[in-house]
């Protein structure tokens, strides 16, 4: 760890306090390195910024309050927030919904290859009411939803312009 001052003198309370504070950060189980914490002063504010890497990425967090200690506590906390929201990021693996609505599968049949495109559309906890309002008002059209009122899954398709079949499966 490198702890420069702009205009102020890094005294051993100082460098103290700064050490004992990132030691919290060992918490978040990662290893940060080329760790630089440079403390200013203009005028009455007190500003900290701390360069350093994690994971081969560069991360960045600046501080400034009117109090130096306020200050690198501030600065550590946001360092902890990035730490926290990229690791958040790493541990989420799974696809949005958005992107799993459709997904387009491949598979050759044994006696002729064809293509099978299986859609999986999101399924909306709706009323009947509501199911019958988005379903489209052309002919074989469906609406996969939820039953509000029994949680099952349940289909409603158009089989003309005044008739609808609730598919129950």
């Amino acid at each position: 760890m490198k702890i420069t001052g702009r205009h102020l003198v890094i005294t051993s309370a100082l460098r103290h306090h700064i050490e004992s504070r990132f030691e919290r950060l060992v918490r978040y189980e990662v290893k940060l390195t080329h760790l630089e914490v440079i403390l200013g002063v203009s005028k009455l504010q007190h500003s900290a910024e701390v360069v350093c890497a994690m994971q081969g990425r560069r991360i960045q967090a600046k501080a400034s309050t009117r109090e130096m200690y306020a200050t690198i506590d501030q600065l550590v906390d946001r360092l902890g927030t990035q730490i926290r929201k990229h690791k958040e990021r790493l541990a989420e693996h799974k696809e949005p919904v958005k992107r799993s609505v459709r997904k387009v599968l491949r598979q050759a049949t044994r006696k002729e290859e064809e293509e099978i495109e299986v859609v999986r559309p999101a399924r909306a906890v709706l009323t009947l009411e509501d199911a019958k309002r988005q379903l489209d008002p052309l002919p074989g059209s469906l609406v996969v939803f939820t039953a509000l009122s029994s949680g099952k899954l349940q289909i409603l398709q158009r089989l003309d312009r005044d008739r609808v079949v609730l598919i129950d499966p």
